[in-house]
């Protein structure tokens, strides 16, 4: 009964804030943040310390200085409030796999970061903070705050089918998400698991047998689920009505999206968060883009030296303050993803993201003989516009070399692909200051995800004690 209370008491604020002006909702947001940095002030040894001679109630939030992933973890038992949440008592619960989907002393959802902001991390998240995002969940998604609502009951048509991508090998966030889902969304659908990381045939046998009408999972599986429907390896037929794909973990990108269009005459809509914060932003029906929900997190384009971007500018990196979730109280949290953020649009009051480069910032470190580090994110920004390429991976292959593996959308012209793909590659590394590494190029049938997540990572550099 709680956690039914918990959800009527966050659609109902969710719901509230659909309706402010730009204006109010800022209020709103600041209400919040300054909320949250009072009572990091109060339970915090290490904020006490960190925000040492910085009024709260009078500062910017542009004064409190930044928290990175090292000083977190660094921290930790300083940071979080209450002793049951500390590392080694959280580390103990998710070492048994009996408790991964299950609640932390009945309160607290406990996954593993997947490790791409640096090293995977246990994070607990208040069930009302959890809440919250599946608040959101139902109720963001229409082009207009008047026609977005809670899915009506089916009364005369069965449930929407539900099929949910997690990776159930470890005790990861998406597990813990469908594990802790609110029981009373079984009425409006019916939840089906499938593990990422299973066989990729058993996949396919288990989507054709349930025969989804909506989907959730990672971009770069849906690419490949796509091309398995174009290949005639499965035969689904999701409703173009009310059937939805919504991804997240790594980036829609135009080859996915052209690839589910053909394949599912439907588009996948873009989700984006981390573990840390759950989620920043989503796409909502009918809308190009993703918008932020500015009354649960205050996220930040910033440059280098974390000060604020202009709007239509490429950040150097974000920071993150998530409003709801007390269990961790995290202050302008920094992420290695890039943003470029562009106008409030006149239906919404919410920020809006017009691109996102996300986990896609790995360094590769090449030795040519010089040491050379280069971001990964370069080559993605090269492949922003690529509809020919349906899904890419960079990948290293040597101390002093590099390709590119893809598969290219049907028709498309591929010697001309492998030639422009080595010039984007080519003219990338040398913007970088790799002139020495050499590249490549080439057609693949087929990219394997990551054993470990179910991913497709479409930054491979080698490791660190092998370049």
């Amino acid at each position: 009964m709680s956690r039914l209370i918990n959800l009527l008491r966050a659609r109902r604020a969710v719901k509230e804030a659909h309706f402010m002006s730009r204006a109010d909702l800022l209020q709103l947001q600041e209400r919040r943040w300054r909320a949250m940095a009072r009572y990091a002030l109060e339970v915090s040894p290490f904020y006490r310390r960190h925000l040492a001679g910085i009024d709260v109630e009078r500062c910017q939030i542009t004064d409190i200085p930044p928290l990175t992933k090292e000083l977190l973890v660094a921290n930790w038992d300083e940071i979080v409030p209450d002793k049951r949440l500390h590392r080694a008592a959280l580390e103990a619960f998710l070492n048994e796999p009996k408790n991964w989907g299950t609640l932390l002393h009945g309160r607290w959802m406990v996954s593993m970061t997947s490790g791409t902001t640096g090293a995977a991390l246990a994070i607990p998240q208040d069930i009302a903070a959890v809440d919250w995002g599946h608040a959101c969940q139902n109720l963001r998604n229409s082009a207009s705050p008047h026609s977005a609502a809670q899915p009506p009951l089916p009364v005369f048509r069965r449930r929407l089918k539900v099929l949910v991508f997690v990776t159930a090998s470890s005790p990861s966030v998406s597990a813990a998400l469908y594990a802790t889902r609110p029981w009373i969304g079984a009425l409006f659908s019916s939840y089906h698991r499938i593990n990422i990381t299973a066989p990729w045939s058993e996949i396919l046998a288990e989507v054709q047998r349930i025969q989804p009408d909506a989907m959730m999972g990672y971009a770069s599986l849906f690419g490949r689920l796509a091309q398995a429907q174009l290949n005639g390896e499965v035969d689904l037929h999701l409703p173009k009505d009310r059937g939805h794909i919504w991804a997240g973990g790594d980036a829609v990108t135009p080859g996915i999206r052209d690839l589910c269009r053909r394949a599912f005459g439907i588009e996948p809509f873009s989700m984006y968060g981390c573990g840390e914060t759950l989620g920043i932003a989503r796409q909502w029906r009918g809308m190009e883009h993703l918008h932020c929900h500015d009354d649960m997190v205050v996220f930040e384009g910033v440059d280098a030296a974390d000060q604020p971007v202009e709007e239509d500018v490429l950040s150097d990196h974000a920071l993150a303050t998530p409003l709801i979730n007390k269990a961790v109280p995290l202050l302008r949290y920094r992420l290695n993803d890039r943003v470029k953020f562009g106008p409030v649009d006149a239906a919404w009051p919410f920020k809006r993201i017009e691109q996102i480069h996300g986990r896609s910032n790995m360094a590769y470190v090449f030795k040519t003989p010089e040491r050379r580090v280069f971001i990964g994110a370069h080559f993605i920004f090269a492949m922003e516009h690529q509809r020919e390429v349906a899904t890419y991976q960079f990948r290293q292959t040597a101390p002093d070399a590099v390709e590119c593996v893809f598969i290219p959308q049907p028709g498309a012209d591929e010697a001309r692909l492998l030639f422009e793909l080595t010039a984007a590659m080519r003219h990338c590394l040398e913007e970088g200051g790799c002139t020495g590494v050499k590249c490549t190029a080439r057609i693949v049938p087929q990219l394997s995800p990551d054993a470990r997540t179910g991913k497709v990572e479409q930054n491979v550099p080698l490791p660190d004690e092998m370049a």
